[in-house]
């Protein structure tokens, strides 16, 4: 019999469905039932893989711990959302003005961004030709041009 049969018959028999539901019952104010639902399939899923007899744990007691696990990795996982503010990661921009400057930056070849960070932590004109070892109005030109570039982003 496969993996899928399996779950479709341990889902029609009650005395299962009653134990997942008994191991999620005291999340029903912490999660959602939709959640719910997929903890119980998840660790249904994971018991049916993972369960072996030969190591004494009844099946029904490896499900309901399961069951019990999954929905506290959820709990941490939205809890773990809340912190970061609702976002999962630190790198995701706040606004969209903040997406326009990576995609900005990302057309600029790395002299034309060189350039533009300089410009942005003030460095003057003289200070950027010297680095850059070109002349002052050479500089200046290509400072015009970037900006100019990253104007017509935002316009």
């Amino acid at each position: 019999m496969n993996l899928n049969t399996q779950i479709e018959n341990a889902l029609l028999d009650s005395n299962i469905v009653k134990i997942m539901n008994k191991a999620s019952k005291r999340f029903k104010n912490q999660l959602d039932k939709d959640t719910i639902k997929t903890c119980q399939l998840n660790a249904l899923w994971k018991t049916f893989v993972n369960h072996d007899p030969a190591k004494g744990a009844k099946f029904t007691t490896y499900l309901y711990n399961g069951v019990f696990i999954e929905c506290m990795k959820e709990i941490k996982f939205y809890q773990k959302s809340l912190r970061n503010n609702g976002k999962l990661h630190d790198n995701i921009p706040e606004n969209k003005n903040q997406y326009l400057i990576i995609d900005m930056l990302d057309e600029l070849n790395d002299e034309e961004k060189e350039i533009f960070m300089d410009r942005l932590s003030n460095m003057t004109i003289a200070e950027m030709s010297a680095k850059y070892s070109k002349n002052r109005e050479s500089t200046r030109r290509k400072m015009h041009s970037v900006l100019k570039k990253v104007a017509n982003k935002f316009s």
